[in-house]
């Protein structure tokens, strides 16, 4: 596989949002678990059960870190890796009040409702000496020194406004509130969107610019200027009317907010994508998920989005997949980053497309 410079792929990362890209698609490679407390190997330094900010202490991630960026150069195509606040922490939800419950056995961190939540007078403003906020500030202060211009540094996980009801009234029981109380819903989502844009912002603050950009948290893509990825995984059980009523106008205001937004879809029961094709948002991710439909079937949905917006496509695609999008999607705004076992795996499907 063709070593790339980080210059050639930065200028490859912005003729993707420019929709220009001639030789496109970008082609990244995801190895190993993506449960992020197994992925970072947390269980020596990393208590299990409820967590407060305290019990996360930075230094022994940066091996993790460290050991994780070489993993990825090793083949990294078209996509570089970046450093974020440990990804493996709900920070949104903490920081709007829930608790944060730590699972080893899962591999993965979950948020905790807050007792008695009744509405918007208890999501509180945003406030620089929360824990969590100078946690995660902490984070970023140590990896800026780890990265000396290696790789780039972005906004941590930070769940959007259909997951942040969700963790915060219970699932399901907010897709009720949302049709019988819409206006207490309106209030509380006018406050997490506050909430939401100032966090971002303060991190955007404590991360070195790299080359013109900054990275993200996850999924090892370059974004233009100061960016944001936003992730609403709980959209996927709305209807589109209660999406374009009460989520869309905060999606927006949000990518109005940052010079570059992304978000993350799953392509289950509802993709709001024309919410987002004609929004402020820059680009729109959306996984093959195992066990979930196909490219074949996602098909009209990539092609509604391709007119409109950059796609990346990541997750576990199969060689089925990966030949269907081959000989169908067209390339100039199109990012792959499958979930790979192996350098010959990933060599194949480099091959595929950058020879094929």
């Amino acid at each position: 596989m063709e070593r790339l410079s980080i210059e050639e792929r930065i200028r490859g990362f912005r003729r993707f949002f420019a929709m220009d890209n001639q030789d496109g698609p970008l082609i990244g490679f995801f190895r190993d678990t993506y449960y992020p407390l197994k992925r970072y190997r947390t269980e020596s330094f990393l208590p299990g059960g409820a967590l407060k900010p305290e019990d996360l202490r930075v230094q022994p991630f940066l091996n993790e870190y460290e050991r994780l960026f070489q993993l990825h150069d090793q083949m990294a195509g078209d996509f570089m890796w970046s450093a974020a606040a440990f990804w493996g922490i709900p920070w949104m939800e903490a920081v709007a009040g829930c608790g944060v419950i730590a699972d080893h056995a899962t591999g993965s961190s979950r948020s905790e409702k807050p007792a008695g939540f009744t509405g918007a007078e208890q999501i509180p403003e945003f406030d620089r000496e929360d824990p969590w906020v100078r946690k995660a500030l902490e984070f970023l202060r140590k990896l800026s020194d780890l990265s000396r211009g290696r790789f780039p540094l972005a906004t941590t996980l930070m769940r959007g406004f259909s997951d942040l009801l969700a963790a915060l009234y219970g699932n399901p029981d907010f897709l009720f509130l949302l049709m019988d109380r819409p206006r207490e819903i309106e209030r509380v989502v006018a406050k997490l969107t506050r909430l939401w844009i100032r966090f971002a912002r303060c991190q955007l603050e404590a991360i070195p610019d790299f080359h013109g950009g900054t990275g993200s948290f996850y999924y090892a893509a370059w974004l233009p200027g100061k960016g944001v990825w936003l992730q609403e995984d709980a959209a996927a059980l709305m209807s589109p009317e209660l999406f374009g009523k009460l989520i869309a106008p905060a999606v927006h205001e949000l990518a109005e907010s940052f010079d570059t937004t992304v978000i993350h879809l799953h392509p289950s029961t509802y993709i709001p994508v024309e919410h987002l094709v004609e929004s402020p948002v820059s680009a729109i991710e959306l996984h093959i998920d195992f066990g979930g439909p196909r490219a074949e079937e996602l098909y009209p949905v990539y092609r509604r989005i391709l007119k409109h917006k950059p796609l990346i496509i990541w997750g576990d695609l199969t060689p089925g997949d990966l030949e269907f999008i081959a000989g169908k999607l067209e390339r100039c705004a199109l990012a792959l980053l499958p979930v790979v076992e192996s350098r010959q795996q990933a060599e194949q499907i480099w091959a595929r497309f950058k020879r094929g």
